[in-house]
């Protein structure tokens, strides 16, 4: 049964939940099952905390939902906006809230840079903590749906890899990409078994259009927005296919070897 938003008495079932999108909705939930992140930047001050607190218990209810997620059927409610809130109602005496639930899916890096993302709408966070998280997405694409400006980007360190164009004439196309760290450390890694030399960024110029319309398509299929995240996975998958070449090697050897008399 669901519960009325004054009074916290048992009401009509379609109180309960209510769509208001696709995969969005509002839901009644225990407090105690709801899940806080594991780091948080926005930070209350304790006056403010106490002022939220008596507020909720003067009017018997929360007055902002806190935004949740639930990325599997039945799996933990996690709070990606409002904690302070949650924590609030829960020290005013209250058991049930309404909140709303996101049910896409959604990794880890993503919550976090929807986390981050409501924080930035109000207050001002701990930018020690910020920093922590921003560290932990894992995409240009969630950087970016974070809201934060570029000098939040984690930069890597030195590098020294060179992009060469040859100089020769030719009719040529410059794409110009962003990569995370840890993106260009995979990619570095790949150059370095393809070349064992500096990384030359060059190919036929009529392979372009195969190229592209292969990124485009592997894109769609991995439902992947960003053009860097692309060449990420399949740098991954060709990095994966290198090191089954190389045990693929070592059992043939092995092999021959327990063979040889």
């Amino acid at each position: 049964m669901g519960q009325s938003p004054s009074s916290g008495k048992a009401t009509g079932v379609a109180e309960q939940r209510m769509q208001i999108a696709d995969d969005l909705w509002i839901e009644w939930v225990d407090l105690n099952a709801l899940r806080e992140q594991d780091i948080n930047a926005q930070q209350m001050q304790p006056r403010q905390m106490d002022r939220l607190t008596e507020n909720i218990r003067l009017r018997g209810q929360i007055e902002s939902l806190p935004y949740c997620c639930q990325t599997e059927a039945n799996g933990p409610i996690s709070v990606i906006s409002g904690h302070h809130r949650a924590r609030a109602a829960r020290a005013a005496g209250l058991t049930r809230i309404p909140v709303i639930i996101d049910r896409q899916p959604m990794t880890k890096s993503r919550i976090t840079a929807k986390q981050i993302a409501h924080n930035e709408l109000v207050g001002e966070p701990d930018r020690d903590i910020l920093a922590q998280m921003v560290a932990s997405l894992e995409s240009v694409d969630d950087m970016l749906l974070s809201g934060l400006d570029e000098n939040w980007l984690p930069t890597p360190g030195p590098d020294d890899t060179q992009l060469l164009i040859p100089h020769a004439e030719f009719d040529w196309r410059l794409a110009t990409l962003l990569f995370l760290p840890g993106q260009l450390d995979r990619l570095n890694e790949l150059a370095d078994l393809c070349s064992g030399s500096d990384f030359v960024g060059v190919a036929q110029a009529d392979q372009f259009d195969s190229f592209s319309k292969a990124m485009v398509a592997f894109a769609r299929v991995r439902n992947v927005k960003n053009l860097a995240v692309v060449v990420d996975v399949l740098t991954q998958i060709a990095l994966r296919e290198v090191d089954q070449i190389k045990a693929d090697a070592i059992a043939a050897a092995a092999a021959a070897a327990a063979a040889s008399p």
